[in-house]
């Protein structure tokens, strides 16, 4: 029984062996020039430009003085790495929320609050429930705590931003152990800059907490002829909102049966959305996707966040 056993459980023999080495040396041998191809690929590929956004932007976005930055150029597929942290960091974020508001701007965001006072909030009061359910309608009511930030957020919104209104904040609230404010759990800023020393745009995302600098990506788009990364998001609201009709431009977008949300595009590093063919519209004006149809061309990132998520 003991020969037996010994016989069924042998040893590779010598031809056996030879051929598992010869078949390691031919995959190892494989592995290591088609990395040896990517990293000379991505040395030869990678362009690191120096980027004057000015000094005024340096100072808000990063809290640094001079006015130049150094930054990978698009295509760029390390840094779109990083651009999918920040979307995972958004939805974390999101998750934790209690309300969304979304808005435009043409200049530097330089309100970055900890908390928002909430009136409506205080025990005792008087004071109506603001209906926020509108980028617009928190629009109002932030410029109503914070007077000059009508200097910022100047431009109306109910939907689509307007083309001279090419940055975004998304502030982010959530619940606070005082009911007379509104916790500010994280701040996102999306800009595009047009740079001075270099035909191009360089383009910023950021997170910002209790109004310090926690996260951030960027990326160089050399100039084009296929449009501008335009719109950065789009708003839908309630479809019970046809009750009032407010014409085609507005009331294309009541469509949401439930909660009312937003679609956001993040600056792709890895596709320049200012090069390549300019877009025709294909969907007929009467449909919201004819206001947003070109930009699957200009990001992959994209993310639906509900203005006030239950999650």
């Amino acid at each position: 029984m003991t020969c037996r056993l010994q016989k069924g459980s042998r040893a590779w023999t010598f031809v056996e062996m030879l051929v598992a080495i010869s078949l390691s040396a031919i995959f190892l041998g494989a592995a290591s020039l088609v990395l040896g191809s990517i990293s000379a690929n991505s040395k030869r590929l990678t362009r690191v430009v120096e980027a004057d956004i000015g000094a005024s932007a340096m100072t808000n976005f990063y809290n640094q003085g001079g006015s130049k930055i150094n930054v990978y150029a698009s295509p760029n597929f390390g840094k779109a790495a990083f651009a999918n942290e920040m979307r995972d960091k958004i939805l974390e974020d999101a998750s934790q929320s209690s309300a969304i508001y979304v808005l435009p701007r043409s200049i530097n965001n330089t309100f970055r609050p900890e908390l928002l006072r909430y009136f409506a909030g205080d025990p005792d009061t008087t004071t109506q429930r603001p209906r926020l359910d509108t980028p617009e309608a928190f629009r109002n009511f932030f410029i109503d705590l914070n007077p000059t930030a009508a200097a910022v957020y100047d431009s109306p919104i109910r939907n689509v931003p307007a083309t001279s209104r090419p940055n975004t904040t998304i502030y982010m609230l959530a619940p606070d152990a005082n009911q007379s404010y509104y916790r500010v759990r994280a701040i996102y800023e999306i800009d595009f800059v047009t740079t001075t020393n270099i035909s191009g745009t360089y383009a910023s995302v950021r997170r910002y907490k209790n109004g310090s600098l926690t996260d951030y990506y960027d990326v160089f788009y050399d100039s084009g002829t296929a449009g501008t990364f335009h719109p950065t998001f789009v708003a839908f609201e309630r479809e019970s909102r046809n009750a009032v009709l407010e014409g085609t431009d507005t009331d294309r977008f009541k469509m949401s049966k439930g909660n009312p949300f937003y679609l956001v595009w993040l600056p792709d590093p890895a596709i320049n959305p200012y090069q390549g063919t300019a877009w025709t519209p294909v969907d007929p004006a009467a449909y919201p996707r004819q206001a947003y149809e070109h930009m699957a061309a200009k990001s992959t990132f994209l993310i639906a966040l509900p203005m006030f998520p239950n999650l």
